[in-house]
């Protein structure tokens, strides 16, 4: 008579952790590459030389800050670091978690160079905010641009 209890209470607790089981599958994956909408040159405006930038491609970021050229009064994009081999986790609501190995430009070495870093960001339509660095970049810079001078 105990058996068939047993083997019902056997049933009851496998079903239990199949289900349990089952729910974590729903958790956020990682992908390969930057999302679509991302993928695009993102300003930050600040205030005086505090300017800089940042470029999304399918499967890296480059970015730096602005130089001023002193003869034109003109801004013009400094040499671009960033990450590659990126890939990225959609947490719900806009919110991508980023991830990929830092790299640097010929002839020059960043700190954390081929390390890997994480970061999370926010995307809308018109600005993305960082959770970490200079908060909020937009679509379109507030300040003249031109392209890098070129040295003597």
């Amino acid at each position: 008579m105990t058996k068939p209890y047993f083997l019902i209470g056997l049933a009851a607790l496998t079903l239990g952790l199949a289900a349990t089981d089952l729910t974590s599958a729903q958790a956020a994956t990682w992908h390969s590459g930057t999302p679509k909408a991302l993928r695009h040159t993102w300003f930050y405006n600040g205030r005086g030389n505090n300017k800089a930038y940042i470029t999304y491609s399918k499967t890296k970021s480059t970015g730096n800050l602005f130089g001023l050229d002193a003869t034109s009064k003109r801004y013009y994009r400094l040499p671009g670091y960033g990450l590659k081999k990126l890939r990225y986790q959609a947490l719900g609501h806009g919110v991508y978690r980023l991830s990929g190995v830092q790299y640097s430009p010929k002839g020059s070495r960043v700190q954390f160079d081929g390390q890997r870093m994480t970061y999370k960001i926010k995307l809308q339509k018109k600005h993305i905010h960082f959770y970490k660095g200079y908060a909020n970049y937009g679509r379109k810079t507030t300040f003249p641009t031109m392209k890098t001078p070129a040295i003597f």
